[in-house]
């Protein structure tokens, strides 16, 4: 059962640890320490053994892996909601956290558009993308045209967290789920160059087993929503990588 828990004022955050994982709870812990950052942690869901409020988004479509995951990002949206936090900050424990990333995140959620659901803080992009604003240390807050893999690192607002928990059957893994914003109609943004990084090494690999998915036709999906989130002047501007200006959505 989550408590109600004690934040910061400015950046209330969360963090998923499976509980026989004490090693990356340690090294996190550390890395949340130096930057600053208080976080409470969520024990991750078993995806074998979901909670009963958890079981009606879950069939056999996902593994136990992809299933936890997703299962654990749809708790912390439930804290977000019952505890009235307009925010979150939300980590997984292989997330290693740049010294600035409290003060960029401050940034980012102050400048942001204010229909914002999601503020990616991982993975840079390797796509165009359209430059929201400058939220100084050399970042942007961007908008993509296409979302970059990884949930290691966001930051998720009330209503992004209402969209997620949007009864359902859940058919992909989380980070498919915001890498396809169409679907929940997230407004999904990022912070550019991420202030997270994902940790790598032979102790720090994921749990989760890379399954081969059959392939969606999301091209044209994904252009009407960019189209209709962007406006077409600001899409076929990115779309031709003229200059990545700050503009007003």
């Amino acid at each position: 059962m989550l408590r109600r828990q004690s934040f910061p004022a400015s950046i209330p955050a969360f963090y998923i640890n499976l509980d026989r994982d004490l090693a990356r709870r340690e090294i996190l812990e550390r890395e949340l320490l130096m930057a600053g950052i208080s976080a409470a942690r969520i024990s991750a869901v078993d995806g074998r053994t979901l909670p009963e409020w958890l079981l009606p988004f879950y069939d056999d479509r996902m593994g136990p892996g992809e299933v936890g995951c997703s299962a654990s990002h749809l708790t912390i949206c439930k804290a977000i909601l019952e505890t009235g936090l307009p925010f979150a900050l939300v980590l997984e424990d292989d997330a290693r956290i740049e010294s600035d990333c409290l003060a960029a995140i401050e940034s980012a959620v102050q400048m942001a558009p204010r229909n914002w659901d999601v503020i990616r803080l991982i993975e840079t992009s390797s796509r165009p993308f359209q430059v929201v604003a400058q939220i100084g240390g050399g970042r942007s807050i961007v908008r993509y045209l296409r979302v970059p893999r990884s949930t290691t690192g966001l930051v998720i607002s009330a209503s992004g967290a209402e969209k997620l928990l949007t009864p359902r059957l859940v058919n992909e893994p989380i980070d498919v789920e915001i890498r396809w914003p169409w679907q929940l109609d997230l407004n999904v943004y990022g912070i550019e160059p991420p202030p997270v990084t994902q940790a790598s090494g032979i102790d720090l690999e994921t749990t989760i087993p890379v399954r081969s998915r059959p392939q969606k036709r999301n091209q044209i999906r994904r252009m009407i929503f960019n189209v209709r989130k962007m406006g077409i002047a600001n899409y076929l501007s990115c779309c031709f990588n003229v200059g990545r200006a700050a503009s007003q959505l």
